[in-house]
C-alpha cells in the first residue's frame, strides 16, 4: 500500500454536486478523475454520510476519485479542518483520514479519504453505497 498517494476518494459532501467552500476548494485544486468504489458500508448519519472500510464486505461504498498531487498537502491540511481531524479536534474525532484500495479505471488505487471513527450501531444504512443516490441527488460524471 502507498502510504503517501496522490489521489483522493470523497463520496459525500465534497462529492459533486455538492457546493460547499470545501466541495469548490477540492474541485478548484484537484482534478476530478472518474468514480470509483471500495469495499464496506455507508451511513446516513442526517445532513451528511460516514463510511466505514472493511476488506471482507460485499458491499461497495461509491465515490468521486481527485488527482491531489499537485497540492496534496494544502488540499489535505484543509480537509482535515473540514472533517474535524487532527490533534487539535476532540479525541476521539468523528472521521479519520485513512488510505484505501479503491476500484477505479478496473484497477486497485490506493486513496487517502475520510472514514467515520465512531459507532454506527444507530445509524441507518445507505443501501445502495451511494449517498448521491441515496438523498434523490445522483452524481453524473461530466461527458
Amino acid at each position: 500500500m502507498t502510504n503517501n498517494p496522490d489521489f483522493l476518494i470523497v463520496y459525500g459532501t465534497l462529492r459533486p454536486p455538492f457546493d460547499n467552500t470545501f466541495a469548490q476548494y477540492l474541485r478548484q485544486r484537484g482534478r476530478n478523475v472518474g468514480e470509483g468504489t471500495f469495499k464496506g458500508k455507508a451511513f446516513d448519519m442526517g445532513s451528511y454520510p460516514g463510511a466505514v472500510y472493511d476488506e471482507t464486505s460485499n458491499t461497495r461504498v461509491h465515490g468521486t476519485v481527485f488527482n491531489i498531487s499537485n497540492q496534496k498537502s494544502a488540499i489535505l491540511t484543509y480537509l482535515d479542518y473540514y472533517e474535524g481531524v487532527g490533534e487539535d479536534f476532540e479525541q476521539p474525532t468523528e472521521f479519520i483520514r485513512a488510505i484505501v484500495p479503491v476500484l477505479f479505471n478496473d484497477t486497485l488505487t490506493d486513496c487517502w479519504i475520510y472514514l467515520y471513527n465512531l459507532s454506527t450501531d444507530d445509524k441507518p444504512l445507505i443501501e445502495s453505497g451511494d449517498y448521491s443516490k441515496h438523498i434523490g441527488n445522483p452524481y453524473q460524471s461530466p461527458a
